[in-house]
């Protein structure tokens, strides 16, 4: 019944966030995301990318059964991506200009870039060698950050074994707030229909394309559904709720 009603909540994300994307792995680990399946004109494949690029890799660089894999993956198929794990660089606690810009809300909570001080980073928010031991919760996260075109993330257990963690690579302020946005939905999701398996906490780490820290957050339910209801705004979420 439980697992049930954890498939209901991903049917319900699939409704929420409804555009395809299609996901080509290439031979050395890297990954494109297009709109829609390449087209093959003569050695290469040709495909417009996420913002509409019209873009073209030889046919040789693909990984075909990789990127047929990952794309026919099955909805409630709870074997993660292959490429979500990737090698990422060491996190420097420092926050990027574009997040930094969303201290302006209130006064204090970040400064340009050229004045602000190193922040001292929270103990323990970050990725951990110990998966969260209810798979089909991480799969309903890993369909709120896809379906929001979020694609460069880690999940594991958290400082505490009720704790999940989400580490998320974003690509400045937008993404910043997209994450946010889908993090908060899926956890509100989760603790109104299967309140006995949401997390206690989640806890998340913002990395951006440099692996700088972005910022740092340990919500609540109660935190989630602030956002979830629209009862506040993203940015204004991000400022009430940043550690940094």
């Amino acid at each position: 019944m439980k697992k049930a009603v954890l498939v209901v909540l991903c049917l319900c994300l699939s409704a929420s966030w409804a555009r395809a994307v299609y996901v080509i792995i290439l031979r050395n680990g890297n990954r494109i995301v297009a709109q829609e399946k390449y087209q093959v004109k003569g050695a290469n494949a040709v495909f417009r990318n996420k913002v509409g690029t019209l873009m073209s890799v030889p046919l040789e660089q693909i990984d075909v059964a990789k990127t047929e894999r990952i794309n026919g993956m099955k909805l409630g198929d709870a074997v993660a991506l292959e490429w979500v794990d990737e090698v990422r660089p060491t996190p420097v606690p420092t926050p990027t200009p574009s997040v930094a810009t969303l201290g302006k809300i209130r006064s204090g909570l970040a400064t340009p870039e050229a004045d602000a001080a190193r922040p001292t980073p929270t103990p323990g928010i970050t990725f951990h060698d110990r998966p969260y031991p209810d798979r089909q919760v991480e799969l309903a996260f890993t369909e709120g950050l896809e379906r929001s075109h979020l694609y460069l993330y880690r999940m594991s257990e958290g400082t505490r074994p009720r704790y999940f963690f989400i580490e998320v690579q974003v690509g400045g302020q937008a993404e910043v707030l997209k994450a946010l946005d889908a993090i908060a939905t899926v956890y509100h999701l989760l603790a109104q229909t299967a309140a006995d398996r949401a997390p206690e906490r989640v806890e998340i780490q913002m990395l951006n394309e440099s692996g700088k820290e972005a910022g740092l957050f340990r919500l609540s339910t109660d935190d989630a559904a602030e956002l979830a209801l629209k009862k506040i705004t993203a940015q204004e979420f991000f400022v009430k709720h940043v550690i940094f």
